[in-house]
């Protein structure tokens, strides 16, 4: 049986090309037998990592460490096989003049295929690093996998690898399951001759409690951001996050919002989703206005195409919300779509139907607005109750009448300025 390498290099020996870039090969040995196959793949002047013999750039190395995988995987089933490996075979493999059969691919690449081709769709960011996640977890599980060995057995293993090895709860190892079935369902689409075990396995799922701020805890919120300078990483994020509750946009969106998103003469925020494509259209409440306004640096930035909100990652943004609302002494396990509950809820309890909200959010159909306020509707009006605001129209009539000075400008008729600057203890007691 032959012996056999691989290794990656470059071709420093020769000119760089035109585009300032040095083109990328496998030296792969045979027994005595040597040679160098090009990989279609090109590393820039400088970005060569020679002590590592890899590409610097964290995208090109996977992309090259598929292609040694592939090789190898080749190899190591004519090995097993019984066949006696030559450079023949390896370069046979390379002139595709053996094809392996889809089914006896490698998962993996197929995998990374996908991810590559959402990424260029579009798809947020924040998802990829999630399927990614699901990947690295995937090749912990088993080092090589191909297509054809995805079956139920293995989606089980897979399930009890991620509770008994790694310790994830059922929240946890939910979401891998779905990035993995999405990638099968991928499959079949374009044909390819797998097993679809999801029809049998149950997905492992935990009880969520729905969680949102009631309106004194965002008050006190609030108050609490205001004990942080400005310019720190505490407060940009706890303003970052009342600005969602106040406007009930996503994370992905709030994060991509620029000032000639938001029309201040007409009160209103228009802006394409990064989820779903579509163009969301919602008032611009006051509490909102309010934060934006802060941020404007005196309306220098107002219609720019600059990006409003500091670009923190979802992830850094959810451990500093958990830290500083358990800081503030709000016993809740807060993260930040929970800014979009504590929208709906406070809408709802001030009188706002579902199609409003619907609107509001940015969803595709009632129905959907209705499974996302099937809990808000009972939590608005115990949340309403709790806080006397069962009455809150009247309430905001009588303390309009009293008091119109206190009304922001361009409040466009809509109370959602949850403030006691406008309802105040008087107005409550009445």
């Amino acid at each position: 049986m032959a012996n056999y390498s691989i290794c990656k290099c470059i071709r420093n020996d020769k000119p760089l090309k035109r585009n300032g870039k040095h083109p990328i090969y496998l030296r792969i040995r045979v027994g005595d037998r040597s040679t160098k196959i090009p990989t279609g793949l090109e590393v820039w002047d400088g970005r060569w990592d020679a002590k590592r013999m890899e590409p610097k750039d964290k995208t090109l190395a996977i992309q090259l460490n598929r292609k040694i995988m592939e090789l190898d995987l080749y190899i190591n089933r004519l090995l097993a096989d019984g066949t006696e490996l030559s450079m023949d075979l390896v370069k046979e493999f390379y002139d595709g003049k053996r094809r392996v059969k889809p089914e006896n691919r490698s998962f993996y690449d197929y995998y990374l295929d996908f991810v590559e081709r959402k990424r260029k769709e579009g798809l947020n960011p924040e998802t990829i690093r999630v399927y990614m996640t699901t990947f690295h977890v995937l090749k912990e599980f088993r080092s090589e996998l191909r297509i054809s060995d995805i079956s139920l057995p293995f989606i089980e293993d897979f399930d009890n690898y991620m509770r008994e090895v790694n310790g994830n709860s059922a929240g946890g190892r939910n979401p891998k399951h779905k990035n993995l079935r999405t990638v099968i369902l991928d499959m079949l689409k374009r044909n390819i001759p797998v097993e679809n075990p999801y029809k049998w396995f149950k997905m492992p799922n935990s009880a969520v409690k729905e969680v949102y701020l009631e309106k004194d805890e965002l008050l006190h919120l609030i108050d609490y951001s205001d004990k942080f300078a400005r310019d720190t990483k505490e407060y940009r994020i706890l303003k970052m996050y009342q600005f969602s509750c106040f406007c009930g946009l996503r994370f992905s969106d709030v994060r991509d919002l620029c000032w000639k998103d938001v029309d201040f003469s007409n009160g209103l925020i228009k802006k394409r989703m990064i989820k779903t494509k579509s163009e969301v259209i919602t008032p611009l409440f006051p509490m909102a206005r309010e934060i934006l306004e802060e941020k404007s640096e005196n309306g220098r930035l107002l219609g720019s195409g600059d990006k409003i909100f500091y670009p923190y990652t979802e992830p850094t943004v959810n451990r500093t919300l958990r830290e500083h609302v358990k800081r503030a002494g709000i016993d809740k396990h807060v993260t930040y779509h929970s800014s979009r509950r504590t929208f709906a809820t406070l809408t709802a309890a001030e009188g706002a139907d579902t199609y409003t909200i619907k609107n509001y959010l940015g969803h595709s159909s009632v129905t959907m607005s209705e499974r996302y306020m099937k809990w808000s509707k009972q939590l608005a009006l115990e949340s309403a109750e709790k806080n006397h605001l069962i009455d809150i129209k009247k309430i905001v009539h009588r303390t309009k009448k009293r008091n119109k000075s206190k009304l922001p400008p361009n409040s466009g008729g809509s109370y959602f300025y949850l403030c006691e600057k406008t309802l105040d203890d008087e107005c409550l007691d009445e």
